[in-house]
């Protein structure tokens, strides 16, 4: 890859990576408002109201949305934002996400007849779920205990969507950590890599009123800046292709790859005068990036020169005669041994003072990691040298002895790799924790799936036409609760009883009872004793629950469309299923993180290309043991490092995994590049192999 195409790839993704922040920030701009506009103005008295509201929770594929219902009490209010009128009565109105993600769970008529489509400005993304719904009948006034008597709209009110968003400030600290970072790296790379002034072959502009022997004598800044105008297109051809990411999105609802996430074109064309403002500081930074002196620039001033000179004998001087150019003092290499142990050793410390312990290890290591790296790289390389020269292959020795030489680029690398793994394996766990109960509740999800759900409901329902509006495959009991919580009874038809392998008399139901549904029941609700009774059951008290049992795993969609036409349901669940929500939902921040760091990841394997290709003393055999060897060899040593230092927090934390996909991703493509390196500058033979 020339300088010219070095520039012009590293300015694009330096344009893509401030794009992607300009599209947080207008995304959150745009949610904020849309959550304003649609939250409801709660009235102060009845009297006052213009419709009933009322907000509850349904899941779809595992994840819970929300579902408002409404009831207006004035027809000429002006509806929710996103629809065009008010639905009518047994009616559902639903957002595009929710009708195409529950088109398999019967969603379309399970709230009521489907009136129509949620609009743009109703929804804080175009991917949110979310479900207007007008009841079939006016809620009477026990029912009306849940809901909420309403002037209109123009406040926030947490909604499914918003209750687990994240703050803005914390986005853009993850995506200048896992992006912006390594994007600017990749720009130093390349201006690195840029021909300089000095260099070119071809014809450049000289201003004709100075001679040459002047414009070196001037600073080094005028220096650079002569002759720019040749890095000049490419940066601007790469900052406006990356710009183009922000084009794209303002034409059309644009998703987010991989994670479900859609973003509103609207939004985007709302914040043009961002974006305009971060491509051109991507393209100032490139600039002046490329336009910094570089201290490999050829000195062109015999004082330069002898200060270098000079410098480089004060170096010499300060390592003794006869020491290595590489050599690193004992005292780091202990000291980043001291770190990784007071890591692994962590595990061991007092509960209060495991954390620090980790925390104070990890910076160590990570400080000293780089000292290490140079180290083991010298080492290995004049290993490979020994071997070289014994077996007599010019190929390995040369390769050895260009690695013990120069053990920079390997080392940067290394490190780089290993504090954005590290730091994204670190949030991954932290944030992938959860609970014992989030456990048991995904334990239960296996155990017993939705063979047995619990129907929480407002009022004194009809629990005989509920009865008849459930599939052939179930039937239903209520689950009588005692005021001290722990004594309670099943009370339904023989045949419900029979399902749960119970007696049709009246009897107390062991613990130890060998139907996992009625295990899981008294688990989650904390029942002690529990006794079956043939009979109806009513739902008076506010503790009792409707339960529906089935013989076959797949029927909450048919149960739920059952209570929500028959019944003025507060929430429709298995055992534990709010718990088993919270636990996908961290999946879907696990999903983000990745995203980000493959793209940081990629960014720094494109610097170590522009940076390796363009080693012209690493041509022929050399390039296998140069080049590849080693970057294989560094590949397995950072995976091995950031799972082994990922495992002690996970033991720490009892809790979260570790990011396989990202280290797995991240092991391919460094194998990926190490190969092509090593054809690369084989078919670029130098001389001495020709």
């Amino acid at each position: 890859m020339t300088g010219r195409w070095a520039l012009l790839a590293a300015s694009c993704v330096l344009a893509v990576v401030m794009s992607a922040m300009v599209l947080a920030v207008a995304t959150y701009e745009g949610r904020a408002a849309r959550d304003r506009a649609r939250g409801p103005v709660i009235a102060e008295t009845a009297r006052d109201a213009v419709a009933w509201w009322a907000s509850r929770f349904d899941a779809v594929g595992g994840l819970q949305h929300s579902v408002v219902f409404v009831e207006p009490l004035d027809a000429s209010a002006p509806p929710p934002p996103g629809l065009t009128r008010w639905p009518a009565p047994g009616e559902a109105m639903l957002s595009p996400e929710l009708l195409r993600r529950g088109a398999t769970e019967e969603v379309r008529t399970r709230y009521g007849r489907f009136g129509g489509l949620i609009g743009p400005e109703g929804l804080l993304s175009p991917s949110e779920r979310l479900a207007y719904v007008r009841p079939p009948t006016s809620p009477n006034a026990v029912e009306r205990e849940s809901w909420l008597p309403i002037t209109g709209f123009g406040r926030p009110f947490p909604l499914v969507e918003t209750l687990d968003q994240r703050d803005l400030s914390e986005v853009l600290l993850a995506l200048g950590t896992f992006t912006l970072v390594p994007a600017l790296a990749l720009m130093t790379v390349a201006a690195r890599r840029a021909p300089r002034t000095g260099n070119r072959t071809g014809p450049r502009w000289r201003p004709r009123t100075r001679s040459r022997r002047s414009e070196r004598a001037g600073p080094r800044w005028r220096r650079a800046l002569t002759g720019l105008g040749e890095e000049v297109p490419p940066l601007v051809i790469g900052s406006v292709a990356g710009g183009l990411v922000l084009v794209l999105a303002a034409c059309v609802d644009l998703p987010v790859p991989a994670t479900g996430y859609v973003l509103n074109s609207a939004d985007v064309r709302a914040a043009w005068p961002l974006g305009c403002a971060a491509i051109l500081t991507s393209l100032t930074t490139g600039l002046v990036l490329v336009a910094a002196p570089r201290r490999t620039e050829q000195k062109t001033s015999k004082v330069e020169a002898d200060h270098e000179t000079a410098q480089k004998g004060d170096r010499e001087a300060e390592r003794g005669p006869g020491a290595p150019p590489y050599s690193v003092p004992k005292r780091r290499l202990v000291a980043c041994a001291l770190a990784a142990g007071t890591v692994a050793l962590s595990q061991y410390f007092p509960p209060a003072g495991k954390l620090i312990a980790f925390a104070v290890g990890t910076a160590g290591m990570w400080a000293l990691l780089p000292s290490a790296a140079t180290a083991l790289t010298v080492s290995g390389g004049r290993e490979l040298a020994r071997r070289g020269a014994d077996s007599g292959r010019p190929g390995l020795l040369t390769g050895g002895l260009r690695l013990a030489a120069r053990p920079a680029p390997f080392v940067r690398l290394f490190t780089a790799l290993v504090v954005l793994l590290g730091v994204l394996t670190l949030i991954q766990i932290w944030e992938g924790r959860i609970g014992d109960t989030a456990r048991a509740a995904l334990t239960t999800e296996r155990r017993i799936g939705d063979t047995l759900l619990v129907v929480r409901t407002a009022g004194h329902p009809d629990l005989e036409r509920f009865s008849w509006a459930l599939p052939r495959t179930s039937a239903l009991a209520v689950l009588t609760i005692g005021e001290d919580g722990r004594l309670a009874t099943l009370v339904g038809p023989c045949r419900t009883l029979r399902m749960l392998k119970l007696p049709c008399a009246g009897a107390l139901v062991p613990g130890n009872h060998e139907d996992d549904r009625l295990k899981e029941l008294r688990s989650w609700y904390g029942i002690r004793t529990l006794t079956g009774q043939v009979g109806r059951g009513r739902t008076e008290r506010t503790r009792n629950l409707v339960v529906v049992v089935s013989d076959t795993r797949g029927q909450y969609p048919r149960v739920a469309r059952a209570a929500y036409a028959t019944l003025p349901v507060l929430e429709t669940t298995a055992p534990g299923g709010g718990w088993i929500d919270g636990a996908v939902r961290r999946t879907g921040l696990e999903t983000w993180l990745t995203l980000l760091g493959l793209v940081g990841v990629f960014a720094l394997l494109q610097a170590a290309w522009i940076g390796f290709a363009e080693d012209r003393d690493a041509s022929g055999p050399a390039a296998w043991w140069h080049l590849t060897v080693p970057l294989l060899a560094m590949t397995a040593l950072v995976i091995v490092i950031t799972a082994w230092h990922g495992l002690f927090l996970v033991s720490i934390t009892a809790g979260g995994t570790l990011p396989w996909p990202v280290l797995t991703t991240t092991a391919a493509a460094c194998a990926l590049l190490a190969i092509a390196l090593g054809l690369f500058h084989q078919r670029s033979r130098g001389p001495e192999f020709r």
